[in-house]
């Protein structure tokens, strides 16, 4: 069994960074130099776990090469990835408050800031290393609810310091993370064990909560409000894909 080696090694990364930044000031924020090297190591606490079990297992290559794997991704996955931007653009007129203009500088700035301290930090973790074994054991959907419960776990210790998680109401972020995970694991299910929809869904969900903000959703609850509801649709039009495709609607119950 190599979950337990995983969550502790994941946990015990994630934590050690996390008190860094608890205990010093400086580390606060990633934005400094001084806090940047911490953040890294709190936020990359699944995908570094990933990688030193794939290196004791003599793995690592095929994970590495999982992540840029393209030739395995359908259709239906690189849908996934442009949902989170095509429901921001539907829910834009909706928005509580005007609109700001959005620089290019910026814009790709958010985009490298974000792939640095998320994605690639935890879907080589996530999905490439544990949804994926999840998957031969239990229901692919089984796997993703128990993930999404776990990757909310994680997450709580952000509401303990000064950080953008903290302004979110939790019980929204919850019902975001676990519609996140239902949609990422569905991908990753599909795509023939390739974690690069992971790391671009994981990537364009980050992205639409950022560009919300200039979209007149300046509070970041107004967003997570407003598009609970179309992420879980989004949710069963993944488990949908991933039925269409495989026959198996993710749940043991069901599928025996």
């Amino acid at each position: 069994m190599t979950h337990l080696p995983f969550l502790m090694l994941t946990f015990g990364i994630s934590l050690t960074g996390f008190v860094c930044i608890l205990f010093f000031p400086a580390a606060r924020s990633p934005e400094t130099a001084a806090g940047l090297p911490v953040w890294l190591v709190m936020v990359w606490g699944p995908s570094l776990a990933a990688i030193v079990l794939s290196l004791r297992d003599g793995q690592l290559v095929d994970l590495l090469i999982r992540v840029v794997r393209v030739s395995t991704v359908p259709p239906a996955a690189w849908f996934l990835v442009l949902a989170p931007i095509l429901l921001l653009a539907i829910l834009r007129p909706f928005a509580p408050e005007e609109t700001q203009p959005l620089e290019t500088g910026l814009l790709v700035s958010m985009i490298a800031f974000n792939l640095i301290l998320g994605p690639l930090g935890e879907e080589l973790g996530w999905r490439g290393f544990f949804q994926d074994r999840l998957n031969r054991e239990i229901g692919w959907l089984e796997a993703s609810l128990l993930i999404g419960a776990i990757w909310f776990v994680w997450h709580l210790p952000l509401w303990m310091i000064e950080s953008p998680h903290s302004e979110i109401a939790i019980s929204l972020f919850a019902g975001h993370v676990i519609c996140y995970s239902i949609v990422i694991g569905g991908a990753y299910t599909i795509s023939g064990g390739s974690i690069l929809p992971a790391v671009l869904i994981h990537l364009t969900f980050n992205l639409a909560s950022n560009f919300a903000l200039f979209a007149g959703f300046r509070d970041p609850n107004a967003w997570f409000s407003a598009s609970l509801g179309p992420y879980c649709v989004l949710s069963v039009i993944a488990i949908g894909l991933v039925y269409e495709r495989t026959g198996k609607l993710g749940l043991s119950l069901f599928d025996t």
